[in-house]
C-alpha cells in the first residue's frame, strides 16, 4: 500500500505541479481513474483530440473547425477552446460534446483554468482584451490590456501572467484586485523586456517580439519567456535580422535579469561544428523538469529541442576554474537536432517520458528524458507516438505550404532548404502569417528612411504579384539564406527565374499558403471577404447581384447618397482619371495582380467580385448618381466604384496592419428584407423599405458599428505600404495619432479624421453640428455627413461646385502665415513661417509629392522696388527653386520614383509640416536694400503638379488642368528686426 502510494506521489510531482502553477498550453493531461489521459488541440485542422497517454492511442476526436490554438479542463471536465481564427470560444463538456460557441473579440488565444475562481481566463490577442469566464461560458470578467496579450499562466500565490507578444512584454496581474474591482483595480505591473544593442550586425541583439507561452520554475520564483529578437536597424539580411532567445523574469522581485537571457547562439554549451555555432531559430515552449533541475525547450523553426542543465549555473566549486565566474544562469547543454515530426511546439513531461506535439505533422513525439542525474540525454523514444488528425478538411497543399512558411530546418530539404543554416522562418517576422501583427514590423524599423526606408525585402523584380515564385526565392534567399544562398550544407544552387519543377512546386504551395483566407487571399493588399472558400485554389468571391445598388438607401437617407455620390469615395476608380493611369502603370511594370493592391482601397467591390480587368467607361461628370439611379430602376446589378453603401456599412472586421485595405467585408450575417433588390419606384420595393421602417433597430445593427466613428476604420486605406519591401509610403493616421488633434488633454478637445472630414460645416476645426441622418429621423447632436472633404477638391467640383468649395474651406482652415525680417551679418532676410494649425496631419499628406504646396512672394524695398520673387509659376509649372513643403520618393539607386511610388526605397527630401507645427524658409534680401518692405505672401496648392497631370491628361483629354488655389494670403510692411531669441514673427 504504502509502495502504491509513493508511486502516486512521484507520478504527481513527474507530472509537475499543475495544480498550484498552470501554464496555458495546447495540451491538457489528466486522469480517468487509473487511466493517464491527454487533451490536444490540433490547431488548423480544426478538431480536439483525446488520447490515452501512456499507448497513444486515440480514444476520440471532434471536429470543430477553425484554427484552435490552447485548451483548459475545469476541475468538473468542462472544456474551454480558443479557436483563433474564428473569433470565438468553445465550451465542451467532459465527453467532448459542444455545449456552447461564444462569439469574442478578435482573435481569442491564451486560456488557462483558474482553479480558485472556478474561472477560464482568455486573451483576445487582436482585441487586447482579457476576459474571465465561468465554467457555464458567461463572461464574468472583461479588462483591456496593453496591446497583443497572448500567453498565459497563474502563479500559486495568486498572480496571472501574460505575455505580450508584439510589445516584448510581460502583465502581471494581482487577481485578488482584479477581481474586486476591475475598473479602478491596480494597472498590472508591466515589465518591458531590454532591447540590445551591438556594433556588429550579427551579435544577437534587437527589440524582444513573438513572446508566446510562459513556462513556471517549480519553487514559483522565475518566470523563462523563450522569444525572437527583431534587429531592424540595418538592411533585412539573413544572419543579422532575428536571433532566438529566452528572457528570464524574476517573480519574486518582478523584473526581468537582463544578465541571464539566454542568447541561444551564445550560450548552447556544445562543441561547435565544422568552426561554425549551432544555429537554432523560432523558440516556442519552455518546461522544467519536476525537479527543477533542467528546463527543454522546443525551437519550432529548427524543428530541435534545446536542453538546459540549471544545476550547474552560477558558482559552485570554487576548486573548478571555469566554475569560478558566475555566467549569467545556466547554459544549454544538449541540442536534439531535428526531432522526428514537423513544427515542434508544445511539450509536456510526463513521468521519464517528454511528448512533444508536432503542429504541421499533426502528430506526438515521444522522448526520453534519461533520468534526473546530471549526465542524462535526452532520446527519441518512440518517434511518431501518436496520430492526432484523421481527417484535416484543409488542401494538402495549403498544409505543405503552412510547414514551408514556418520551417527553418536545413535537413528537412538538403537540396532546397527554406533557410540556410537553420537560421529563421517567415514566421520569425510573420506571426502567424499575415495579419494585423504586420504594423510592428513597420513600427520597428529603425533606419533612416534617407538612408533605406525599406523594412521588408528588398530587390524585388515585381513586387510579388508579377512572378510570385521568383520573388518568393528572392525573399527565401536573401532574408533566410535558403534556397542555395548558403551552400555549407549542400544546397544546389536556385535561380529565381528559372527554379527546378521541384522548388516551383514548393513555392506554388508556399502561395497556396500566402493566399489563404486568413493571410492575403488577394495577394496584394489585406482586404478579406467573410465567406467560405468554395474552390481551394481560389479566393472566395461574390456575385454582383449579392451588393445591394447604393441608390436603393437613398429614399431614406437622401442627403447622404447625394453627397456621396458625387464624392471622390464613390468615383475612386475608372472615374478617377489620376488612379486609372497610374493604376495601368503599376499593372505594367509589376505584372497584372499587383493592381490588386491599388483596388483593394478604390475599387473593392471589383476585388470582391473576383474582377480582374479594369472596367471600362468613365463617370467622372455624372451628377446625383444618375447611374445608379438608372441601374437601380432598372433592376440591374452593377458593380460600383469607390466604397459603396454596402461595403463601407458591411465592414465587419478592421484589422489594424497599418493599412492596405485592412478590414473584412460580410454581405450574408445581416438583416435582410423580401424585393430589398427590387426595381426602384416598384411596388416590391416600397414593400422592402416598410419592413425597415418596421424593424429600425435591427436595421441599425446589421449596418451601423460602433467602431466606424473610429480612425483605425480610416487607416485601413488612409495608410499605405508596398507589399513585400514595407517601406511606409502614406502614413496620415499615424501622422494623426502623434498630434493633439488625437492626444488633447481634454477629450472634448480631440478630433478624429471624420470630425474633420465628414462634418456639415467644413473648416469649422472639427466641432460639432446638430443633424438629422435619415429624413424625418431623430436630431443627432453631431452628424456626420457624407461628403468626404478633402485634399482632391478638383474632381469633385466637375460634378458639384457646391461640394468643392466645402473641400477649399478645410483646405484653407489648415494653415497660417507670418513673417518677419532678420538683419543678418551681411543682409537683410526675409523668414516666412507656415504653421499648420487646422489639420490633424501633415501638410499636405497621403502620396506627398503628389500634391503641391509652396509659397509665392514678392517683395519691394522702400523705393517700390521689387527686391525678391519666389514660386511664381512659370508655363503652369512651379520653378524648381520655389519652396515647396512636400516628401519626395527616391528607388533603390537614389533616383525620383515618379509615378511608380511603390518602389520608394529612399525618402530624398520631406518638407512637410507637421500636424501642431510650423516651418520658417528664409530668403536673402540684396545687402544695399533699405526698408520698410512690403510683402505679398502666398501660399498656394495644386492637388497634382504639372508632371502628373501632363501624363493623366494625355490619356484623359478632357480632363481639366487642376487650378492653383490660394489657401492663404499675407500683405504686409515689415522692418528689419535685430536677431533675438524673442523676436516673434509678424502676423
Amino acid at each position: 500500500m504504502l509502495k502504491w502510494l509513493l508511486s502516486l506521489m512521484l507520478a504527481a510531482l513527474l507530472l509537475g505541479t499543475a495544480s498550484a502553477q498552470e501554464m496555458g498550453a495546447a495540451m491538457i493531461p489528466y486522469d480517468e481513474g487509473d487511466t493517464p489521459r491527454l487533451l490536444v488541440a490540433n490547431q488548423g485542422a480544426g478538431s480536439v483530440t483525446l488520447l490515452e497517454r501512456q499507448s497513444g492511442k486515440r480514444l476520440k476526436e471532434v471536429q470543430l473547425g477553425g484554427d484552435l490554438r490552447q485548451l483548459a479542463r475545469a476541475d468538473d471536465g468542462t472544456l474551454l477552446v480558443t479557436d483563433y481564427s474564428g473569433d470565438r470560444l468553445l465550451l465542451l463538456d467532459d465527453d467532448l460534446t459542444l455545449e456552447k460557441a461564444i462569439p469574442t473579440g478578435h482573435r481569442p488565444y491564451g486560456v488557462i483554468f483558474d482553479p480558485k475562481r472556478q474561472w477560464f481566463w482568455v486573451t483576445l490577442f487582436e482585441s487586447a482584451r482579457l476576459q474571465a469566464y465561468d465554467t457555464a461560458g458567461k463572461l464574468q470578467l472583461d479588462v483591456a490590456t496593453a496591446e497583443t496579450p497572448r500567453g498565459l499562466a497563474l502563479t500559486d500565490d495568486d498572480r496571472l501572467l501574460l505575455t505580450h507578444a508584439m510589445t516584448g512584454q510581460l502583465a502581471i496581474y494581482d487577481l485578488a484586485k482584479l477581481e474586486k474591482d476591475a475598473k479602478s483595480a491596480t494597472l498590472p505591473k508591466l515589465i518591458t523586456l531590454a532591447e540590445t544593442h551591438s556594433d556588429t550586425p550579427s551579435d544577437s541583439q534587437g527589440l524582444p517580439r513573438l513572446l508566446d507561452g510562459i513556462t513556471l520554475s517549480p519553487d514559483g520564483s522565475e518566470a523563462w519567456l523563450p522569444h525572437v529578437l527583431w534587429s531592424f536597424d540595418h538592411p533585412f539580411q539573413f544572419q543579422s535580422t532575428v536571433f532566438p532567445a529566452v528572457s528570464i523574469i524574476d517573480l519574486d522581485e518582478e523584473k526581468e535579469r537582463v544578465d541571464e537571457r539566454k542568447q541561444l547562439f551564445l550560450q548552447i554549451n556544445l562543441p561547435s561544428i565544422g568552426n561554425r555555432s549551432q544555429i537554432v531559430s523560432n523558440p516556442f515552449a519552455a518546461r522544467f523538469a519536476a525537479d527543477g533541475k533542467r528546463v527543454y525547450l522546443t525551437l519550432a523553426g529548427s524543428e530541435d529541442l534545446l536542453v538546459f542543465d540549471l544545476s550547474r549555473s552560477g558558482k559552485s566549486n570554487s576548486n573548478r576554474h571555469r566554475r569560478k565566474k558566475f555566467q549569467g544562469g545556466a547554459k544549454a547543454t544538449q541540442l536534439l537536432r531535428h526531432l522526428p515530426g514537423q513544427n515542434p511546439r508544445d511539450l509536456l513531461i510526463d513521468g521519464d517520458h517528454i511528448l512533444v506535439h508536432n503542429v504541421m505533422g499533426q502528430d506526438l513525439t515521444r522522448l526520453s528524458s534519461g533520468g534526473n542525474g546530471p549526465f542524462a540525454r535526452v532520446t527519441v523514444d518512440v518517434p511518431h507516438f501518436a496520430k492526432l488528425v484523421e481527417t484535416d478538411p484543409r488542401p494538402e497543399a495549403l498544409k505543405r505550404g503552412e510547414r514551408l512558411f514556418n520551417l527553418s530546418n536545413t535537413a528537412a530539404n538538403s537540396r532546397f532548404p527554406m533557410a540556410g543554416d537553420n537560421w529563421m522562418s517567415c514566421n520569425s517576422c510573420h506571426l502567424d502569417g499575415f495579419n494585423f501583427t504586420n504594423r510592428h514590423l513597420m513600427a520597428a524599423h529603425r533606419q533612416k528612411s534617407g538612408d533605406n526606408a525599406i523594412n521588408g525585402h528588398a530587390n524585388l523584380a515585381n513586387m510579388v504579384a508579377g512572378d510570385f515564385v521568383g520573388e518568393y526565392l528572392r525573399m527565401t534567399q536573401q532574408t533566410q539564406g535558403g534556397m542555395g544562398h548558403d551552400t555549407r550544407d549542400g544546397a544546389e544552387p536556385v535561380d529565381p527565374e528559372r527554379p527546378q519543377p521541384e522548388v516551383k512546386a514548393m513555392m506554388e504551395d508556399l502561395h497556396a499558403f500566402v493566399t489563404a483566407d486568413g493571410n492575403l487571399p488577394y495577394l496584394a493588399n489585406w482586404l478579406r471577404l467573410d465567406a467560405p472558400r468554395r474552390d481551394p485554389a481560389k479566393a472566395p468571391t461574390t456575385h454582383p447581384k449579392e451588393w445591394l445598388n447604393s441608390a436603393s438607401c437613398q429614399n431614406c437617407h437622401q442627403e447622404a447618397f447625394k453627397d456621396w455620390s458625387e464624392s471622390n469615395h464613390r468615383l475612386m476608380g475608372n472615374s478617377h482619371p489620376y488612379y486609372k493611369v497610374v493604376q495601368a502603370l503599376a499593372r505594367e511594370t509589376e505584372g497584372e495582380a499587383f493592381g490588386q493592391w491599388c483596388q483593394g482601397c478604390h475599387m473593392p467591390q471589383q476585388v470582391l467580385n473576383g474582377q480582374m480587368e479594369l472596367p471600362k467607361g468613365s463617370h467622372m461628370f455624372e451628377q446625383g448618381g444618375a447611374s445608379l439611379i438608372a441601374a437601380h430602376q432598372a433592376g440591374e446589378p452593377v458593380v460600383e466604384e469607390g466604397t459603396s453603401c454596402v461595403l463601407c456599412h458591411r465592414i465587419t472586421k478592421v484589422e489594424d496592419a497599418g493599412g492596405n485595405s485592412a478590414f473584412t467585408v460580410n454581405l450574408k450575417d445581416r438583416e435582410s428584407y423580401v424585393f430589398e433588390d427590387a426595381p426602384g419606384g416598384s411596388l416590391k420595393h416600397w414593400l422592402a423599405e416598410r419592413q425597415i421602417n418596421a424593424r429600425p433597430a435591427m436595421h441599425k445593427a446589421s449596418y451601423q458599428k460602433d467602431f466606424y466613428q473610429d480612425a483605425a476604420l480610416c487607416k485601413s486605406c488612409h495608410n499605405e505600404f508596398a507589399p513585400g519591401t514595407g517601406a511606409n509610403i502614406v502614413n496620415t493616421w499615424d501622422e494623426w495619432e502623434k498630434s493633439s488633434f488625437a492626444k488633447a488633454e481634454d477629450p472634448a478637445k480631440r478630433r478624429t479624421c471624420i470630425d474633420c472630414h465628414m462634418n456639415p460645416e467644413p473648416g469649422n476645426g472639427g466641432a460639432p453640428v446638430a443633424g438629422q441622418s435619415t429624413e424625418n429621423g431623430t436630431m443627432k447632436a453631431r452628424l456626420y455627413r457624407h461628403n468626404f472633404t478633402g485634399a482632391q477638391h478638383q474632381l469633385v467640383g466637375l460634378r458639384n461646385p457646391a461640394l468643392e468649395q466645402e473641400s477649399l474651406a478645410l483646405l484653407r482652415s489648415s494653415a497660417t502665415l507670418s513673417a518677419r525680417i532678420e538683419q543678418g551679418a551681411d543682409s537683410p532676410q526675409l523668414v516666412v513661417r507656415v504653421a499648420n494649425t487646422g489639420a490633424g496631419h501633415a501638410l499636405p499628406t497621403g502620396v506627398a509629392d503628389f500634391r503641391e504646396l509652396w509659397l509665392e512672394l514678392t517683395v519691394t524695398d522702400a523705393s517700390g522696388k521689387v527686391v525678391l520673387r519666389s514660386g511664381q509659376p512659370v508655363d503652369g509649372a512651379v520653378p524648381d527653386d520655389a519652396r515647396l513643403f512636400r516628401k519626395v520618393f527616391g528607388d533603390a539607386e537614389g533616383k525620383p520614383a515618379g509615378l511608380k511610388f511603390w518602389r520608394y526605397a529612399k525618402l530624398l527630401e520631406d518638407t512637410r509640416i507637421p500636424a501642431d507645427g510650423w516651418r520658417d524658409e528664409a530668403w536673402p534680401l540684396p545687402a544695399d536694400a533699405k526698408g520698410p518692405f512690403k510683402a505679398d505672401i502666398r501660399l498656394n496648392f495644386r492637388t497634382y503638379p504639372k508632371w502628373v497631370n501632363d501624363a493623366v491628361r494625355a490619356a484623359e483629354p478632357s480632363l481639366p488642368a487642376p487650378p492653383i488655389v490660394q489657401l492663404n494670403r499675407l500683405q504686409l510692411t515689415l522692418q528689419p528686426l535685430p536677431v533675438t531669441p524673442d523676436t516673434e514673427p509678424q502676423t
